[in-house]
């Protein structure tokens, strides 16, 4: 495997890692909003989690993948990445302002 790709997984690994963290975090800080939220957020995060496994998913499917292939690959991933940010991020932002 080539260094870019294996430096590429890894840096995925360890955010994925991160996420499942913070995931946890955001799971625990819900239990203080009223239910209603905390029913809308949890549906979210069980979303978000979805999303987390498809992309460990692909994780395996470019770590199996050949050269060429992996770097096409990527752009799926990162686009996967930014969802699963930005859907985090605004799940933190609306817990903070409950």
């Amino acid at each position: 495997m080539g260094e870019i790709k294996q430096a590429y997984i890894h840096e995925l690994e360890q955010r994925l890692s991160d996420w499942w963290i913070e995931m946890e975090q955001l799971e625990a800080r819900m239990k203080k909003v009223n239910v209603e939220t905390e029913h809308k957020l949890f549906l979210e995060l069980k979303q978000l989690r979805d999303k987390s496994d498809q992309t460990r998913t692909k994780l395996q499917e470019l770590r199996d993948s050949e050269h060429p292939e992996w770097q096409q690959m990527q752009d799926e991933i990162d686009s996967a990445w930014q969802h699963l940010k930005q859907g985090l991020s605004s799940i933190s932002e609306r817990l903070l302002n409950k």
